[in-house]
């Protein structure tokens, strides 16, 4: 009688652990997919934030890497040498030829920016100097809002759009310090990624030949 207490105890105990584990097997699964799922959560969603922030910088500071020297674009400037009292406006006419004998798009937000502050939005970067030292600048970058369709502009194979611009001074009244007299090197080129993907533009991206324009500042 004893014997059979005994063997039904134990018997007792197993089907109780058993039970035990029965339970504990699904709840296991359970809190592992809610903790899988909350990590995949936040994976994807730090993943969706980071391709955001990828296109938005790509978009507007020009951190990208497809830009390459091409001869699809050419930039060229008249007049090369400048000369101008101090003070005064530095005025050039760039011309951009499309070499291709396809149409290209490309950026119209056309004012010169300093390089420094690596804002692809305007594509003319300028840098200059004296003496082969940089030139002071003043002035904030200016961001513009999201490009549509029409700040882009068609050029046919073999056009040239020629573009007024003051070398002095950027949007927004930020400008070079050329108020010294001497002769100053401004290096010009056009550079853009903007693709126009947020609005549906396949626009040329790259860099064309960098240009040098020679300003001369003469005392008053």
């Amino acid at each position: 009688m004893r014997n059979s207490n005994s063997v039904n105890g134990k018997l007792e105990k197993i089907r109780t652990s058993w039970y035990g584990w029965k339970l504990a097997i699904p709840l296991s699964v359970l809190i592992i997919a809610v903790v899988g799922g909350i990590l995949t959560g936040n994976w994807l969603t730090n993943r969706r934030a980071a391709i955001d922030n990828l296109q938005h910088v790509d978009e507007y500071y020009g951190l990208g890497k497809r830009t390459g020297m091409t001869g699809d674009l050419v930039l060229s400037v008249d007049p090369v040498r400048v000369s101008v009292k101090s003070g005064q406006p530095v005025r050039v006419k760039l011309s951009l030829t499309n070499r291709t004998s396809t149409d290209m798009l490309l950026n119209g937000w056309q004012s010169p920016l300093p390089t420094l502050f690596q804002n692809n939005q305007l594509p003319f970067k300028v840098a200059v100097t004296k003496n082969g030292s940089k030139v002071a600048f003043s002035g904030n970058a200016v961001l513009y809002p999201v490009h549509s369709k029409k700040d882009f502009f068609d050029l046919k194979p073999g056009e040239a759009k020629v573009i007024q611009m003051d070398l002095s001074r950027t949007v927004g009244d930020g400008r070079w310090d050329m108020s010294a007299p001497g002769t100053y090197n401004v290096e010009l080129w056009y550079q853009t990624y903007l693709t126009g993907r947020y609005v549906g533009v396949n626009a040329w991206t790259g860099m064309t030949n960098h240009v040098i324009v020679q300003v001369t500042i003469r005392s008053q």
